[in-house]
């Protein structure tokens, strides 16, 4: 993967965008055009050649209403300006990556043709742009994309433009979670944080300082690179399924792939044990007779042991969690039932996270962890 040479491209992408006409688009053209990502499907050449993108996500096209377009084509980033008068569109490319992508790509065939793209409409949910001299047609449809919030992003490498490569080990113990009202969660190793993001611009990724826990990981442990690598975010982008973040400076890049951590809700938990920070610890008998299910409603359903229960949860983007008013019937269950310290432990719980498919909840003033597995 060809690391995005992102400060000389933002640099010259802003000096160039400040100085390109800007043509607003009428507002009907407006309303079908900007707000996609349009995904290339191919390009048909008058002549009978065809080019077909391989995957078409690599290949796609952005237009803003001020104007503005931006381009990843394959491994290549392009931004510049369009004007959209009566269906007959130009697109004048500004700054662009030069990046060697591997053979069989189509990058250079793409950018040529958007330079020479000349009429625009539209069939069915399908965009087209016929080229100039009546030489050819592209056909684009809205993309897919994975969106970069309401996913847990889980990192793979980080790989720095001097040479040096991190690797999360384990991957899932390096997650950040970017929330739809701006906010972001982070796991950095043993430690937890929180922050701010914003998207500027298509691309441009903003992230605000990190404010995390401060207890001492294991030797080995990136999270402090982590944490600092996400506070230089400069640009994104999707390629293959995963998310790439290049950093600041033409540092490097971020890799992550999307968990596949398993829900809250939607799972029956069954408690393998109470860690508690004092040493002692509770060990259920029988792990199914001790439960706990989150529902989409904000409501909980309870086993603990020879009672059953229900109550309500509520949730928090850092991954808080408060667990109140759990009403059990009040059976006495048999000598070495462990009900009482499932309840007390419930409703003590303060946070949560997951780790190799379990669901750690952390209780209130760092007194101890409820382990859960799912059924």
């Amino acid at each position: 993967m060809n690391a995005f040479r992102t400060a000389a491209f933002v640099t010259a992408s802003v000096a160039w965008m400040g100085t390109a006409c800007m043509v607003p688009v009428s507002l009907d053209e407006q309303d079908a055009l900007v707000g996609t990502v349009w995904e290339l499907q191919q390009i048909q050449m008058n002549d009978g050649a065809l080019f077909v993108p391989n995957p078409p996500q690599n290949y796609t096209v952005e237009f803003t209403e001020v104007g503005e377009v931006f381009i990843q084509a394959d491994c290549n980033r392009a931004a510049g300006a369009f004007n959209l008068v009566d269906g007959r569109i130009t697109i004048t490319l500004g700054p662009t990556t030069t990046a060697a992508c591997p053979e069989g790509s189509i990058d250079t065939r793409f950018l040529q043709g958007l330079s020479n793209a000349n009429m625009l409409f539209f069939e069915g949910d399908d965009m087209f742009i016929d080229l100039a001299y009546g030489s050819g047609t592209m056909q684009f449809s809205p993309s897919a994309t994975v969106s970069l919030t309401g996913r847990v992003w889980e990192l793979q490498d980080i790989q720095f433009n001097d040479g040096k490569r991190l690797v999360a080990e384990p991957p899932e113990n390096y997650t950040v979670e970017f929330m739809d009202d701006g906010s972001m969660a982070v796991r950095a190793d043993c430690n937890r944080g929180r922050g701010s993001f914003t998207v500027p611009e298509p691309g441009r990724l903003s992230v605000d300082p990190i404010a995390t826990t401060l207890a001492a990981c294991p030797e080995g442990s990136i999270g402090g690179d982590f944490t600092q690598s996400l506070s230089n975010a400069n640009l994104f982008f999707f390629q293959d399924g995963q998310l790439f973040i290049d950093l600041a400076f033409d540092s490097g890049t971020m890799r992550f792939q999307e968990s596949a951590t398993p829900s809250l809700v939607g799972r029956v938990w069954k408690l393998q044990q109470i860690q508690m920070n004092d040493g002692s610890q509770t060990v259920p008998n029988n792990p199914e007779s001790y439960t706990i299910e989150f529902m989409d409603d904000g409501g909980v359903v309870v086993q603990a042991d020879c009672n059953r229960g229900r109550g309500s949860f509520a949730t928090t983007a850092d991954n808080r969690i408060n667990i109140t008013g759990v009403a059990t019937t009040r059976m006495a269950c048999a000598e070495g039932s462990s009900d009482a310290a499932f309840l007390r432990g419930l409703d003590s719980a303060n946070s949560y996270f997951f780790r190799d498919g379990q669901l750690i909840i952390e209780l209130m003033y760092d007194s101890g962890s409820m382990i859960f597995s799912a059924n």
